[in-house]
């Protein structure tokens, strides 16, 4: 061991311990700064490239769809066709961009019938969605699409993942859109649950009030 060592005070080794580390504070504190500068950077230009991609969406849906009332129908598939031509660079897309080119996608194929091919886009926008709101809302308009199909078993169960969503401002509709599906898949039992938790719950609203009517009927017919 070093003599000179052995004899410095306990203060000189303090002094000697800070002196050794706080380069190494300093390197950390430095390596911090740029990691919080990096990140601020990295945040800026993520919303300016959603900001842009949102515009371009936008732009598109608003080219489709401006003066079209006075459209023929193959006038408006035309536009349709160049809208979804143009959708395609952002449907790869995640995050907001995304969401919002596959629900455009989804609009589209709807309004052509292709309800299989909205579902799916409908389905896409929902996954990429997370916890936003527009999660719910993508998954309520993927069961109208595949109630088209006529296929009730993926409508019921996108229906259940939409009531799930508490917050959701639809979550009335899609409550009687569920009981509904149910009842025309024969499942009257729980069609009449699922329409007097609706109508004890919002008795005021104009589902809930629906949904009284529908257990008018059903209990009439019994």
């Amino acid at each position: 061991m070093n003599a000179d060592f052995e004899k410095a005070t306990l203060g000189e080794k303090v002094a000697d311990f800070v002196t050794s580390v706080r380069l190494v504070l300093i390197t950390i504190g430095v390596v911090l700064v740029l990691a919080i500068a990096g990140i601020g950077t990295f945040v800026l230009v993520t919303e300016k490239s959603n900001s842009k991609g949102l515009e371009v969406v936008d732009s598109i849906a608003y080219t489709m769809t401006k003066d079209s009332s006075s459209l023929s129908e193959e006038e408006l598939e035309d536009r349709r066709n160049v809208a979804m031509r143009s959708l395609q660079a952002y449907l790869s897309k995640g995050g907001v961009v995304g969401v919002r080119a596959d629900m455009l996608a989804a609009e589209i194929e709807y309004s052509r019938k292709n309800y299989e091919e909205a579902a799916k886009n409908w389905l896409l926008a929902a996954r990429k969605s997370g916890k936003a709101y527009t999660a719910p809302l993508a998954y309520f308009n993927a069961a109208v699409a595949y109630e088209g199909t006529s296929n009730l078993e993926e409508a019921e169960k996108l229906y259940r993942k939409t009531v799930e969503y508490e917050n959701f401002d639809q979550i009335a509709h899609a409550k009687f859109s569920l009981a509904r599906v149910l009842e025309t898949k024969g499942n009257t039992e729980e069609a009449v649950k699922v329409y007097t938790e609706l109508f004890e719950s919002k008795p005021n609203d104009s589902w809930g009030k629906l949904a009284e009517s529908k257990l008018i009927t059903l209990s009439s017919d019994k």
